[in-house]
């Protein structure tokens, strides 16, 4: 069993986004699941997780859109890179500094999942408007599995006032 931290949209920017992911799902035939930009994953002790994320002292962050990208991996089908600031950075430093695993944190938001032929994930890629930047209020630790379906959230936090 393992676990993931993400960071969740802060109430405008959530309901926007997952509109997107909804709205992209049920055209595709794809899974639903709430948008997010995972930090850490790979985790496999939950008391070491929630450890992690009480560590953290940030309030309310707002990320930058930098393009919309495609990828082969599955996780990465379709989504909005997101600009590495120093806030980000940050939070990623305060958990691999308790976690102490690796994980490579590329900043993004998935708005798909699903395996696809490189000319529909084009199509899609430039059929999208998506705003430039997003305000993020929230963590989560998730239970992580391969299926969406089964992912559960395991714990909550709010990260403050900005």
């Amino acid at each position: 069993m393992t676990y993931s931290i993400w960071l969740v949209p802060s109430y405008g920017d959530k309901k926007y986004l997952n509109k997107i992911v909804n709205d992209l799902a049920k055209k595709y035939g794809a899974p639903k699941f709430s948008a997010h930009i995972t930090v850490y994953s790979g985790i496999t002790s939950l008391r070491k997780a929630k450890a992690a994320v009480q560590n953290l002292d940030s309030c309310k962050i707002k990320v930058c859109k930098t393009g919309i990208g495609q990828s082969n991996y599955l996780w990465k089908t379709i989504f909005v890179k997101i600009k590495k600031d120093k806030n980000l950075g940050k939070i990623h430093k305060t958990l691999h500094a308790v976690l102490g695993t690796k994980y490579d944190f590329v900043p993004h938001i998935s708005l798909i999942y699903k395996n696809m032929d490189y000319s529909t994930k084009r199509k899609i890629k430039n059929s999208l408007k998506i705003k430039k930047s997003f305000s993020f209020g929230g963590i989560v630790i998730i239970r992580s599995s391969k299926c969406v379906k089964d992912w559960k959230i395991m714990y909550k936090a709010s990260l403050g006032a900005a």
